[in-house]
């Protein structure tokens, strides 16, 4: 797995002489580093990775001059930058010799997420369904699809509204020229106007309505939908088990047959037949790793809508602040210093105590809800591997999937 420890960035200016004259031409480059051993080794890292930046851009090459980490690792290759809470190895089997490797992180908005390198995890979420079965009716750019473009879509009656305007607005001229009494024509319009936009928008709260049942209706067809794709793959692969779970928005499923990795010819299989979410399964291929979130998304959850818990999770850079400084360096700081190095303690201490209070209210709430398992029911679960088992048990413990909680 693909979970550095440490994290360190650099940035250097550079200046160069073009070929054909003595014009300088500067850049000023920002790297990441990262690693497994130690903070100062990933400041090692991020230095030899803007020293190779860098001679691509004296050989003319068009660099990314400051690099961003960025959410879902959207193609730039950096590794998720995730604190690591906990760390273990589950058991092997005999039949199987492979270690099992579970590294528990919190994800930049302050959720826990588990990490496991060889036993496979399919996220899945309703959106990607709905676009599947009913690609007319919903798109890309929303998960409520024909809601969210008829709401952003002004309606054909609203336009015709304007159009009266626009005529109201040209008689009116014509009688002033005319010197005639325009009075009682623009009081006409005003009454004409504000009857045909409320008549407009209650037509359109309507279709508003209209859709809105009719995206509840395919929500509730999209896990009879899951559960037929899961009964025809295991139907064609009868040596293949899985779990379904349902989460908050989507279906979370897990292979308890046997172990793979990310990289496996299968596991690619199961991602595009099951439709998995294309962000999940880049940061699996980035990470080399299955992820599940274990615990609840701080906006879904009623402390932080009655202001008990900040929506987002103080110092997301914490990873770049250094508080631990001695008297010396202390004194050496003139007052601007100084008040930037009080207002990161600050931040940090706000960091620590959001997350005490998260984790509090998060018992409150659990992150999945666990609805069948598919396979061959002949199939002898001792050819499983043991960490596969365990890790079924440790999941379920932690994402509260058997308590009466709301899923969040």
């Amino acid at each position: 797995m693909l979970i550095p420890k440490y994290w360190a960035h650099y940035k250097q200016r550079f200046d160069a002489k073009t070929e054909f004259d003595n014009t300088k031409k500067q850049a000023t480059i920002k790297r990441y580093g990262w690693s497994e051993v130690s903070q100062a080794e990933a400041l090692i890292h991020a230095k030899a990775r803007v020293i190779e930046a860098h001679k691509q851009w004296l050989a003319g090459e068009d660099i990314l001059r400051r690099e961003r980490a960025e959410q879902y690792n959207q193609g730039n290759g950096i590794p998720i930058r995730e604190q690591i809470i906990s760390e273990q190895s589950l058991s092997s089997s005999v039949r199987s010799k492979a270690t099992t490797h579970l590294i528990v992180t919190r994800n930049s908005y302050g959720a826990q997420v588990a990490n496991v390198d060889n036993i496979a995890i399919v996220d899945v979420d309703n959106d990607d369904l709905l676009q599947q079965i009913y690609p007319n009716d919903y798109h890309k750019q929303g998960l409520i699809g024909t809601l969210i473009t008829d709401k952003n879509k002004p309606s054909s009656m609203k336009l015709q509204v304007w159009g009266f305007v626009i005529l109201f607005i040209i008689m009116a001229s014509i009688i002033a020229w005319q010197s005639l009494s325009w009075l009682w024509l623009i009081g006409v319009m005003l009454l004409g106007t504000a009857f045909l936009w409320w008549q407009a928008d209650k037509n359109e709260q309507s279709q508003l309505q209209i859709n809105k049942q009719k995206y509840e209706a395919h929500l509730a067809e999209l896990k009879p939908f899951m559960t037929a794709l899961l009964q025809k793959r295991v139907a064609s692969h009868p040596n293949e088990q899985f779990r379904l779970y349902e989460t908050p928005a989507g279906f979370r499923l897990i292979a308890v047959h046997d172990l793979v990795l990310p990289s496996d010819d299968v596991v690619a299989e199961w991602f595009t037949y099951f439709h998995a979410d294309d962000n999940y399964v880049r940061l699996c291929q980035v990470q080399q790793c299955f992820r599940a979130r274990l615990t609840a998304k701080p906006w879904r959850m009623t402390e932080v809508n009655d202001n008990k818990l900040a929506k987002q999770i103080p110092a997301n850079d914490f990873w770049f602040i250094d508080i631990s400084l001695d008297d010396a360096s202390l004194d050496a700081m003139d007052e601007e210093q100084y008040e930037n190095f009080e207002q990161q303690k600050n931040e940090i201490k706000m960091r620590h105590q959001w997350i005490s209070d998260y984790d509090k209210f998060a018992k409150n709430y659990k992150s999945c809800r666990y609805v069948k398992s598919f396979g061959n029911p002949q199939m002898s679960n001792s050819l499983a591997p043991k960490a596969i088992d365990e890790f079924i048990q440790w999941h379920d413990k932690a994402c509260q999937v058997a308590k009466d909680l709301i899923m969040a």
